[in-house]
């Protein structure tokens, strides 16, 4: 018999943003949300932010995120966090994989 661990199961991962923690969503609904959604938006950055940050971390926290003005650098960055994040990815790998690095 296999069993998954319930550490697993029970696991939400954090994006730290200065003094402020961001839960990240990693169900496979959202998962499968985010990627129908890029599927359509192939070239188009702001539209990956939306897309992935908002379904990952609420539509509020994006909100609140917008309203800092991060350089796009950062914005990329997280992303590509995110998405390591929900699919339990190395960070260095998601790099390679999500931004050619």
């Amino acid at each position: 018999m296999y069993k998954i661990a319930d550490e697993k199961l029970d696991f939400k991962p954090e994006l730290r943003l200065g003094d402020r923690i961001y839960s990240i969503d990693n169900r496979l609904s959202v998962f499968r949300r985010i990627t129908q959604e890029l599927s359509g938006t192939e070239g188009e950055e702001a539209d990956e932010f939306s897309v992935v940050l908002g379904h990952a971390l609420g539509e509020s926290a994006y909100s609140e995120i917008l309203a800092l003005d991060l350089p796009f650098s950062v914005m990329q960055e997280m992303v590509v966090i995110v998405l390591a994040a929900i699919q339990d990815l190395p960070l260095e790998e998601a790099r390679r994989r999500f931004r050619g690095v």
